[in-house]
């Protein structure tokens, strides 16, 4: 699929999603001590996140679990980052819910798949963030029923 498809909404297929390697490779792949433990729901939706310096860049969830979130971002962010995020799971614009983390791994995208996100970040939260597992699971659901993400299985 081309960027500017991508940009026009159109889903991209499984096929799609293997063109573009997969996000473990690289950094990506860090130690088993960095990896999330707690279930991900694949599902894409907008958030923010701040590294402390005020400035608040746009963000896509990827996947996301209680534990941590694989983030799509422009910003550059480095291991080791305190961060917070703001998730956007409702769909209403103003209502957002933070959570802090850090940094525990990061990937400079290929050329071919990151016209508008080149970086791929993960983020393990300070704590367990259980509020969102009900919102979370519901989105991905809808997202999934609408050929948008997997299916969970």
């Amino acid at each position: 699929m081309t960027a500017q498809g991508a940009r026009r909404g159109t889903p991209m297929s499984n096929q799609d999603r293997e063109e573009e390697g997969p996000l473990s490779e690289g950094p990506l792949s860090g130690p088993a001590s960095d990896r999330r433990t707690a279930l991900r729901h694949s599902a894409v939706f907008p958030a923010h996140v701040d590294t402390g310096n005020g400035n608040k860049r746009t963000a896509v969830i990827r996947d996301l679990s209680v534990s941590g979130a694989l983030l799509l971002t422009r910003a550059r962010v480095k291991i080791g980052d305190e961060v917070t995020l703001s998730l956007y799971l409702t769909g209403d614009p103003n209502q957002a819910q933070e959570v802090k983390g850090r940094v525990v791994r990061d990937e400079r995208r290929s050329v071919e798949v990151s016209d508008i996100w080149p970086y791929a970040v993960a983020i393990r939260f300070n704590e367990p963030f259980e509020a969102i597992e009900p919102d979370v699971k519901a989105l991905a659901e809808k997202q999934a029923n609408l050929g948008l993400t997997p299916k969970e299985t």
